[in-house]
């Protein structure tokens, strides 16, 4: 069990390294390009935000094989990763299965 609530903290970690580096992304690094002509931060972000999607990916994939997550959780967990602010609702997610792991064990 103790196993199980470590990967979905690190699920959760995952997730919100995601989320943080999407939004500065998208909400600093890309507006400073097309505004002021800085693309530097785009340079260095872009690069960042592509190693946590895929350190996301590989978490949760090495996850849901381990568990039983359905395919919506899945699908939840992948279109969340999508979208800006949507970690925060794959974190939702994450604590609900966690509660699921240690509420049979209680």
């Amino acid at each position: 069990m103790e196993s199980r609530l470590k990967q979905c903290r690190r699920l959760r970690h995952a997730a919100l390294w995601e989320g943080a580096t999407l939004l500065l992304l998208l909400g600093i690094a890309v507006p400073l390009k097309h505004i002021a002509g800085q693309s530097a931060l785009v340079t260095l972000m872009g690069p960042v935000h592509g190693m946590a999607f895929l350190y996301y990916l590989w978490t949760m994939t090495s996850n849901v094989t381990a568990e039983d997550w359905t395919r919506t959780e899945v699908a939840q967990l992948i279109g969340c990763a999508m979208l800006p602010f949507g970690a925060w609702f794959s974190i939702g997610l994450i604590e609900r299965k966690a509660a699921a792991i240690v509420a049979p064990a209680a």
